[in-house]
């Protein structure tokens, strides 16, 4: 995953625009930008990135590293009453996919 998007993927999970991100680092929204579409980031600017975004410093540096320990971002979302299990894929996996999630839930109907 390049620094980039990486960047990109924590500025949203954090519910920041590129410009509230920018005010916090002190640069213009456009330099967020361009970093988020592949641009260098200075030196400088990586540790105060790594504070408002909550993570280390050297995350940014390391490609193999996932995103916030999920390596599907926001795959799966831990809440008070279960989860929630988000899947992106074109629209004609889905018949396939209800079909069997509607045959599995009904196997398990009354066990649970």
């Amino acid at each position: 995953m390049t620094t980039g998007i990486k960047l990109k993927l924590l500025r949203e999970k954090r519910k920041l625009s590129q410009e509230e991100l920018a005010y916090k680092i002190g640069v213009v929204q456009a330099t967020i930008g361009n970093w988020e579409r592949g641009k260098s980031i200075k030196v400088d600017y990586i540790p105060k990135l790594a504070d408002i975004l909550e993570v280390s410093s050297t995350y940014f540096m390391e490609e193999s590293q996932p995103i916030i320990n999920d390596p599907i971002t926001d795959a799966i979302v831990n809440n008070e009453t279960g989860f929630e299990i988000t899947i992106k894929t074109p629209n004609t996996l889905f018949d396939d996919l209800n079909k069997k999630m509607d045959f599995i839930i009904n196997q398990f109907n009354g066990v649970l």
